[in-house]
């Protein structure tokens, strides 16, 4: 449900419409020619009347699929720097696995989740 603040207004009224939904609530705020609203994160403006957004859901979807792929990659950069080091110094995790040959496990498994997605 949005919010609305009906003109005429001061511009003090303004001000603190703005800093209270916009800055405290982090909601996006427009002005039309007779009011100021402040929407939802699902409501958007459709000719100059906020409207619920039909496609809110898939678009959140999408940014937490391109959330998620980020932070994969922040875990392969990481692991990137650990084979590295596995390559300089090579040495044993376990008397039959090294350290490369588990952190490559990682990686594939990372990527195998990234393919997925």
């Amino acid at each position: 449900m949005s919010y609305q603040l009906q003109k005429p207004y001061t511009d003090k009224q303004r001000a603190d419409f703005i800093v209270e939904y916009n800055h405290n609530r982090s909601m996006a705020v427009f002005e039309t020619e007779n009011c100021l609203y402040a929407l939802e994160a699902n409501e958007i403006m459709v000719n100059g009347e906020p409207e619920i957004d039909v496609d809110y859901e898939s678009k959140q979807a999408e940014k937490e699929r391109q959330n998620r792929i980020k932070e994969l990659k922040k875990q392969l950069e990481e692991l990137d720097k650990k084979r590295i080091r596995a390559m300089c110094e090579p040495s044993m995790k376990t008397e039959t696995q090294s350290w490369l040959e588990y952190y490559n496990e990682q990686v594939a498994e990372i990527r195998q989740v990234m393919a997925e997605l």
